[in-house]
């Protein structure tokens, strides 16, 4: 892979992994979330979805904090839960066979990634960031990781999320992120085998 893509692989997924995985509170989501205040913003990405942009400025004049809190933490049941394991397991839990399987690829090749809590290491926002953790420390596995444990439930994930009408910012995120991850794929000539989903 190019040093470009790299880099954008890096930056893209680091930002919207931020945005996935910490509330809009936190300083991290506070940081990125200026950066999509700005007029221009989406010259910088590739956006194919026109309505993106609308939604998302759209989003950022509601109580983002009250979305993150229905979106991703509960306590009524996830519209789209953001872990591999509930698409990809018969049993459609957390902490299922699919987390195992990414817990294995990271002890194979010596990969530390954790933030201190205790959240599955299958959390789509923890998986962006590790996205860019690949492209900046061992691109080599980048392609191996991505077709076989990221973009594998990634779009099903992200279709659910972006028919939640009543959240535009996470709906135009979840476009933003479809759009992102496609691009990669392109760009990195992966072949997604369609996997079996049991949600």
């Amino acid at each position: 892979m190019d040093k470009a893509l790299l880099e954008w692989i890096s930056l893209s997924g680091r930002l919207l992994g931020t945005l996935f995985y910490y509330s809009p509170n936190e300083q991290q989501s506070q940081t990125v979330l200026s950066l999509f205040s700005a007029p221009d913003w989406q010259q910088q990405w590739f956006i194919q979805h026109s309505e993106t942009q609308d939604l998302i400025a759209k989003g950022l004049k509601q109580n983002l904090p009250r979305d993150y809190q229905v979106l991703f933490i509960g306590p009524n049941e996830l519209a789209a839960p953001p872990w591999s394991s509930v698409y990809l397991d018969k049993e459609s839990v957390i902490f299922g066979e699919s987390l195992l399987n990414l817990r294995a690829f990271l002890q194979k090749h010596r990969i530390i990634f954790s933030l201190g809590t205790n959240e599955p290491e299958d959390h789509f926002g923890l998986m962006l960031m590790l996205s860019a953790y690949l492209a900046e420390n061992k691109p080599e596995l980048l392609a191996e990781y991505l077709e076989g444990y990221l973009l594998n439930w990634a779009y099903r994930y992200l279709d659910l999320l972006s028919v939640q009408q009543d959240y535009p910012f996470y709906q135009g995120l979840a476009l933003l992120a479809k759009d992102t991850l496609l691009f990669w794929q392109e760009q990195t000539n992966i072949e997604v085998i369609q996997s079996q989903f049991y949600r």
